[in-house]
């Protein structure tokens, strides 16, 4: 590689209108007036109205009509509208998370029709990429990660967000079924209680984090006092805090019915003391996952602290439930209204919540929200462009939280459509001129990557919670006796297999010293024999533990054909998040401890992992996807052609061509790899324009 660190490759990017009427050909949306005890910034929850193919198309004009009229105010002029191949590049990153592979990279370039762009959005919002992409987004705002508090499954909730998605259940159905989850976390299908086992210890945090996300309002401060920049008090905080104060995650085993308290338990109880640490350890693991679940008992009242230091109550009073805006005081709730239900009613039609989620989806695709931050919304908060902002909530509303829609109607507009703004921007008050210049996320970096390496990549599925619903059905009515049983012998299983170390080793040095032939063989298919044995024991000692992960799919590539990609997987399909070493992480994955915690900022590590890490062993390859495609050029300038159509979506200049040629014809396969391995490290690989 050291003669390409020579050359010089051009491939580096060089980095309210109060008294506006809406347009006489605008969508036939409800007229909004606000409700006197919303925020001031939010607009009044409209009446639902349907809207048709041709309502859609004409939601986007109208969008496009509000950026303009706000640019025209401002004496802005809107940037011009982007090449067939910045936006084929674009479009993937963005709806499928991905850069388009060379098929579809050609088949986008050489339609004809003047309707392509519109037709290719909604290809990409149907896909299985599509839901890969819209996973990692649900994922860092709703914190689920593998292991929930790093203790308990959490395989169960990351598989209930997927089939929401796939399902594409409306947002505000998603929202109120979260909130109102309860029952065993593991039983098929109650995923959704993950989003309070994620929470376990913390139900005011938990609060606090509702509201956030689904609110926009930062309430958090007010658990300690009132609030120093914004109207909530502590009574506010924890007058919300009381919905949800009968809720609890249960995580001990349950008594067994046919035994009464007594001699039986207190002799279990020393028996489970007495054990081995291992034996202890792995009881407690089966007795917070078969037993791990979320209760209500309905309650709707909350003590307040012992340091409530306010005059409107005394330290350790009880409160009643009472929203902090709008009508949803449940002191006196109608008879058989459970308070979560009440609460997660209240929440999906406040104005604010449509306002919120418009918001976001705003931001995803825009890349700057019309109100910034998107998660602190005040009385006295205005948008970048209120008609704008008031239109987009109504649109919302309108489509019935169909964020596929939604979506479709955003990525369709001239305003997405524009060149990117590569200077900084003053992200509360831009007027649109067109979508920020932004650096890729971890995963798009990632799964871009995994483009390049494997076919198919949509199509490969890592794990999922089928062992985990497997075993809970296997054992949720076993006592507690014979849950100690099972959990001594799974103890015994991990000894056992632990214990098959040395016979490997005494194997290995046998296979080392034995002459090729049959007998190398027969010490070979002992081995493998032996490995069979461990993986069986190891499968019983830990039925919680997660299976190889194969990343199976319809791949045809030669890294298919020899039995799967390993952990060649998009990042939807990893563990989640990523341990801390990995390349998702270096690139800024979130951790998901806090909400939407991801970053896009540089680091050293970023372009070492580039340098040393996946690509050499991985792209350049030659099982890859990247090299089967350089291979199918004729000659040089072919070659480089199908290396700058692959890696940036776009034919090569003729400088380029011209430069390339020069590389491949001295240096031949390798000269290749050293342009690719140029490519993908360049800004304009990095980067989404």
């Amino acid at each position: 590689m050291q003669q390409l660190m020579k050359l010089s490759v051009p491939l580096v990017l060089g980095f309210a209108i109060l008294g506006w009427q809406w347009p006489s050909d605008r969508v036939a949306l409800p007229v909004v007036h606000l409700d006197d005890q919303a925020p001031a910034a939010a607009p009044a929850q409209p009446a639902v109205q349907t809207l048709d193919a041709a309502a859609l198309k004409s939601a986007s004009a109208t969008i496009d009509k509000l950026v303009n009229a706000q640019l025209g105010k401002q004496n802005i002029k809107p940037l011009g509208r982007v090449s067939d191949e910045v936006f084929v590049r674009r479009a993937y990153l963005d709806l499928v998370g991905r850069i388009p592979t060379l098929d579809e990279t050609q088949a986008f370039l050489g339609q004809k029709t003047s309707d392509k762009r519109e037709k290719l959005v909604k290809k990409l919002i149907g896909s299985e990429g599509y839901l890969s992409h819209q996973f990692t987004f649900w994922a860092d705002l709703l914190r689920a990660t593998t292991r929930l508090q790093d203790r308990y499954p959490g395989q169960a909730y990351i598989d209930w967000i997927k089939q929401s998605l796939r399902d594409n259940k409306p947002y505000d159905k998603l929202v109120s079924e979260l909130l109102q989850a309860e029952g065993a976390a593991l039983a098929r299908g109650n995923g959704a209680t993950g989003y309070y086992v994620r929470d376990t210890g913390m139900p005011l945090d938990n609060m606090s984090n509702t509201i956030q996300v689904f609110l926009g309002t930062q309430l958090a401060c007010a658990q300690c006092h009132n609030h120093p920049t914004d109207k909530w008090t502590r009574m506010d905080y924890f007058e919300m805090a009381a919905f949800t104060a009968g809720t609890a995650v249960k995580k001990g085993y349950r008594d067994d019915p046919k035994v009464k308290r007594g001699p039986e338990m207190r002799e279990l109880a020393q028996k489970i003391k007495d054990a081995p640490p291992q034996v202890r350890n792995t009881m407690r693991m089966l007795t917070e996952t078969v037993g791990l679940g979320v209760a209500d008992n309905d309650t709707a009242t909350i003590k307040l602290p012992h340091d409530y230091q306010y005059v409107d109550a005394k330290p350790g009073a009880k409160v009643e439930a009472h929203a902090m805006f709008g009508e949803a005081d449940i002191s006196n709730a109608a008879k058989g209204t459970a308070p979560r239900a009440s609460y997660a009613s209240w929440m999906v039609n406040q104005p604010r919540f449509a306002q919120v989620i418009a918001n976001r989806m705003w931001k995803k695709s825009m890349g700057t929200g019309l109100i910034e931050p998107v998660d602190n919304l005040k009385d006295d908060t205005v948008a970048s462009n209120p008609e704008l902002m008031d239109f987009l909530t109504r649109v919302m509303v309108s489509v019935k939280f169909d964020l596929r829609k939604f979506q479709e109607i955003l990525y369709t507009t001239d305003a997405y459509q524009r060149d990117s703004v590569k200077q900084d921007i003053a992200e509360d008050a831009y007027a649109f001129q067109g979508m920020k210049l932004r650096r890729l996320t971890g995963e798009q970096v990632w799964d871009s990557l995994m483009t390049l390496a494997v076919s198919d990549i949509d199509t490969h599925k890592g794990i999922d919670a089928t062992h985990l619903h497997e075993m809970y059905e296997k054992h949720k009515d076993e006592s507690p006796a014979e849950l100690f049983e099972l959990a001594s012998s799974m103890s015994n299983k991990r000894e056992e297999a632990g214990k098959l170390r040395a016979d490997f080793q005494a194997l290995k040095e046998k296979i080392n010293k034995a002459p090729n032939g049959a007998e190398k063989a027969k010490l070979m298919q002992e081995m493998k024999s032996l490995a069979d044995r461990r993986d069986e024991l190891m499968s019983e000692a830990d039925p919680l533990a997660k299976k190889k992960i194969l990343g199976e799919g319809k791949g045809t590539g030669a890294r298919d054909a020899k039995g799967g990609v390993g952990n060649l997987l998009r990042a939807s399909e990893l563990g989640s998040p990523a341990p801390n070493s990995h390349f998702l992480r270096t690139f800024g994955q979130s951790d998901r401890q806090l909400i939407d915690n991801g970053s896009d900022g540089a680091a050293v590590t970023q372009a070492l992992a580039m340098m040393n890490g996946l690509i050499e062993p991985d792209l350049l390859s030659n099982r890859s996807v990247l090299t089967a495609n350089v291979l199918k050029g004729s000659n040089a300038e072919a070659k480089a052609k199908q290396l700058w159509l692959t890696i940036l979506s776009r034919e090569p200049t003729s400088k380029e061509v011209s430069l390339a040629a020069k590389v491949i014809a001295a240096h031949g396969p390798e000269g290749a790899k050293d342009l690719a391995w140029a490519l993908i490290n360049s800004n304009e690989f990095l980067f989404l324009r």
